[in-house]
């Protein structure tokens, strides 16, 4: 830009001192037309303005179309480094995608061995997070369809356990002993065994279920996980665009603040004024009015008719000499040919022209008529010049103080000819330097959108922060509400376990009031039998053992009574007891899931608290960044300021240097205007010289000898003459170009230096701005690699979790088969024992031997013991 103002300049300058040379050469020109001079100037005014105004339009076409390539090149510049973003981005996320797809396939692999299902599910890399979704909702169908069967395979085998129930009691009524009273005992013992195989399957359907509820979180966390790296991933995608965007803008804005900056120090300078430049215009326009006038004044009246007889004498002469300067010498040679014609006509005779055929007479006659011809007009143009001679030596007699006062008048009036025009150009170099007003209005209603559009967007921010606030103190009020109720709801648990525990040891008690009785209606009933025996071995009273055994009879059907009302009263209270122990097993199990699920809600109340934390911890990171970018905008706007001032500084030296230039014109002028003068006075000389030399040519006529010699020593001298002149005049010519060149080169020169300077400075920006947009996207990057190294160790740790819970649910499946497969075995095996036992209970009664095993119930509490032992030790 320095450059092409300086040029511009020149090209002023240089207009400028064509326009007053011009205007100088019309006013020697044309002074003759007095009457039309005022005229004449006020169009060449209006022409040299319209010339400035065109030129104006120029420089602000270039001017704009220099800040479109600017713009255009800034745009090009971001546009390039937003793509390599873009690239880095999609290098990342490709990165990233590899590694989650990495880290899901195992977890697959292992639910589908959990679900056995290999077939439906392969190890397949998915592309997208709707199909890992659609993969873990498949994966959730066939757990939901596993609980389904579990179930239905448990219900079977409580089916199954109630046919053997059946059968067994049917088993046993039809081969039931005589005796009543053992019957009805095995019965309830056989109840009492039944009732500890269903509490069994209950167990066991529970342990299920827990497993169940287990493997469903640990799906459920695995989908929420997946569900979280998306968010994340998307966050992350949204941060990306607003930190590019945010480049982009701060880009867009910094170059936006130094139109600002430059357009206000331009429309904002104290020494500028358009009010006071405008009547600066109209006084200007008033003084070359004024001009005009004193000129038109100046030139009435009969000095002005003196002064134009002389001006256009002069004229006319320069005119004619320019013409005739050159063709002196061939008039000289006409004048000498025409003597020597007139000698041969003298010398004619004519009886040579009667040997002349016609043509030849023609040709001769020709030849005359244009020989007198010519010596007709030499002898015209020696009286024209003889007259115009005469006529100036009369004028410089009489007119010499006329020329000398006109001299002093064209002086003034060039003095302020010249300051009028250096005034203009101040002007316009002042004016080229000034932007469009409209451009700097559009550009402030620009800039004030913008600032208005970042007031909205920061109190956008501000509530949203203020919204994140108050959502975390509700969470955290929620987290203490839940807090309590799972204290309230543990509390409740050590109150249902005591309930529990009591319900057990009633149980117990009852068990052992059972089988006190049980022993003492046995010595009873025994010492019955004896007493019988006795009785019946004394033959001697007959009626006494008929009422004996009437007695002994109404004794045994009392006890047998007595005895299955006791065990009515047992088995009652035995059944409330186990109504009370199942709705209190029910109660637990829903308070259970209760706690389950409140467990589900406040994770994910938790990690919603988290998420929101690192949302705001991002959005104060994003505020702490633009705070940032603002304060090295400022920074750069007050660099920009004080290198703005420094070129305007460099300006003001650059517009003293080219008044200090205007004023070296301004003298070289008078200079050319000295030696003008001296060359018209040698003129005048020569003129001189050719008026004696035609003074001598009329005294000495007669002698043709000595003046044909005179003639050629004149011609050599006139040819001398010219030579000189015509190296003079090359001369002239020569300084003025070397002068133009040299003004030309000097500004060239000043402007190739300004334009390396701003180059020099253009370039260091660029690299210091290159060099801190390396600084932050190398932090960027870092803290992309931070969050993958973090994504990685979670992953690790889920993958560790997952396995380890896919094996102990895989241990968890195989001891319960075992455990089943002998549960059915010791049914069988119990089942076989009790119905040997029922058969053989009477025989085994004989044997002392066997006396622990002499009844059913003995051996079975055995059994049971021996089963309790066995789930202990597998527990």
């Amino acid at each position: 830009m320095g450059s092409e103002e300086a040029l511009i300049d020149s090209a002023a300058m240089d207009s400028v001192v064509r326009s007053c040379n011009e205007g100088a050469k019309q006013a020697s020109d044309n002074i003759n037309e007095s009457e039309g001079l005022g005229v004449d100037f006020v169009e060449d005014f209006d022409s040299y303005m319209q010339d400035i105004s065109d030129r104006l339009t120029i420089s602000r076409m270039v001017s704009d179309s220099v800040i479109r390539g600017m713009v255009n090149a800034v745009e090009q510049d971001a546009a390039e480094k937003i793509a390599h973003k873009e690239l880095e981005v999609a290098k990342l996320k490709e990165m990233l995608h590899v590694y989650h797809v990495g880290g899901d396939n195992p977890e697959s692999s292992r639910l589908e061995a959990i679900c056995n299902e290999p077939k439906n599910m392969n190890c397949a890399l998915y592309s997208t997070i709707s199909e890992i979704l659609m993969q873990h909702n498949r994966i959730g169908d066939s757990l939901g369809s596993l609980r389904s069967s579990t179930k239905e395979q448990l219900k079977k085998l409580r089916k199954e356990i109630d046919c053997i129930k059946g059968s067994g009691s049917i088993r046993r009524i039809s081969s039931g002993s005589e005796l009543l009273g053992l019957g009805g005992i095995l019965q309830d013992k056989a109840s009492e065994r039944w009732i500890d195989v269903d509490k069994m399957m209950d167990s066991l359907t529970i342990n299920l279920d827990s497993v169940f509820e287990q493997v469903e979180n640990i799906a459920f966390l695995s989908k929420a996980s997946v569900c979280e790296w998306h968010l994340e991933k998307e966050f992350q995608a949204e941060i990306e665009g607003m930190v590019i965007k945010n480049c982009f803008g701060g880009l867009k804005e910094e170059f936006e603040q130094r139109l600002w900056d430059h357009n206000a120090q331009f429309y904002w300078n104290d020494g500028v004024n358009w009010l006071e430049k405008i009547k600066e215009v109209s006084s200007l326009r008033q003084e070359l009015d004024n001009i005009s006038n004193s000129l038109s004044l100046s030139e009435t009246g009969q000095l002005t008719s003196h002064e134009s007889l002389e001006i256009n004498g002069d004229y006319f002469h320069r005119k004619v000499s320019g013409n005739h300067a050159v063709s002196a010498a061939l008039h000289r040679e006409v004048s000498g040919t025409h003597e020597d014609s007139m000698i041969v006509h003298e010398n004619l005779d004519p009886a040579q022209l009667k040997h002349l055929s016609k043509d030849e007479m023609v040709i001769f006659f020709k030849t005359e008529m244009t020989k007198m011809k010519r010596h007709h007009e030499s002898k015209v143009q020696e009286m024209t010049e003889e007259y115009f001679s005469l006529k100036r030596d009369y004028l410089r007699e009489r007119g010499s103080s006329l020329v000398l006062r006109k001299d002093k008048e064209w002086e003034v009036l060039r003095k302020k000819i010249s300051e009028v025009i250096y005034k203009l150009d101040n002007f316009l170099l002042e004016n080229d330097k000034l932007p469009a007003f409209s451009n700097n209005t559009e550009m402030l209603d620009n800039l004030k959108d913008r600032l208005e559009f970042l007031h909205v967007e920061n109190s956008q921010l501000r509530a949203s922060v203020t919204d994140k606030k108050k959502e975390i103190k509700c969470l955290s009020s929620q987290i203490s509400d839940t807090a309590e109720k799972i204290s309230q709801h543990s509390l409740a648990e050590a109150n249902l376990l005591k309930v529990i525990a009591n319900t057990k040891a009633s149980l117990e008690d009852a068990n052992i009031e059972a089988s006190i009785r049980e022993d003492l209606y046995k010595c009873l009933f025994k010492e019955l039998m004896g007493q019988i025996n006795y009785d019946a071995a004394k033959p001697s009273v007959k009626y006494e053992i008929d009422d004996s055994d009437m007695e002994s009879i109404w004794m045994l059907d009392l006890s047998g009574v007595i005895v299955r009302e006791a065990l009515k009263e047992a088995k009652e209270k035995l059944y409330e007891t186990n109504v009370k122990y199942a709705n209190e097993t029910e109660s637990r199990v829903s308070h259970q899931m209760e706690m389950m699920e409140r467990e589900k809600a406040l994770r994910l109340e938790v990690a919603e608290k988290n998420k929101l934390e690192e949302d705001i911890l991002l959005l104060e990171v994003s505020l702490v960044e633009k705070n940032v970018q603002v304060q090295r905008v400022t920074d750069a706007l007050e660099k920009e300021r004080q290198h703005f001032e420094l070129v305007c500084q460099e300006l003001n030296d650059l517009r003293d240097q080219t008044s200090k230039q205007q004023i070296l014109i301004s003298e070289s002028s008078t200079q050319s205007d000295v030696i003008k003068g001296n060359l018209a006075e040698t003129l005048e000389q020569i003129e001189r010289y050719k008026m004696e030399v035609c003074e001598l040519k009329q005294k000495l006529e007669l002698a043709t000898n000595d003046v044909r010699e005179l003639y050629e020593v004149n011609r050599k001298h006139l040819a001398v003459v010219q030579e000189k002149n015509d190296a003079l005049s090359l001369l002239e010519m020569n300084e003025k170009e070397h002068k133009k060149q040299m003004e030309s080169i000097i500004v060239i020169v000043s402007g190739l230096s300004e334009a390396v300077a701003d180059l020099d400075c253009g370039i260091t920006e660029d690299i210091r701005k290159i060099n801190l947009r390396l600084v932050n996207l190398t932090s960027q990057l870092g803290t992309h690699a931070q969050k993958v190294d973090a994504l990685k160790r979670m992953s690790l740790l889920y993958k560790q979790a997952f396995e380890r819970r896919c094996f102990d649910l895989q241990k968890a499946e195989a001891e319960v088969d075992l455990l089943g497969d002998e549960a059915n075995s010791l049914l069988n095996l119990l089942e076989k024992i009790y119905i040997a036992l029922d058969h053989y209970s009477i025989v085994l009664q004989h044997y002392p031997g066997v006396s622990c095993f002499s009844s059913a119930d003995n051996f079975y509490w055995f059994l049971i013991l021996g089963l309790k032992k066995v789930s202990f030790a597998y527990d």
